[in-house]
């Protein structure tokens, strides 16, 4: 029984693998590419808020500055 079922889930991986590169191939569907932004909060822990990436890289630039 665990043979039958190691068989059907390798079918289907490969199956599903095979149509993923037809519709690729054929220009019907994109790859994925994921974002280089950063998304979301982001915490200080000496402010103890949280800033979007930006406004932290901000922050950090300016506590840099101050310590110089």
């Amino acid at each position: 029984m665990e043979f039958m079922l190691a068989v059907v889930g390798v079918v289907l991986l490969l199956s599903m693998t095979t149509l993923y590169m037809y519709l690729f191939d054929d220009d019907k569907i994109e790859p994925h590419v994921p974002s280089t932004a950063q998304r979301g909060n982001f915490w200080d822990a000496e402010t103890k808020k949280f800033y979007k990436w930006d406004e932290l890289m901000e922050l950090k630039k300016e506590r840099e500055e101050q310590n110089d």
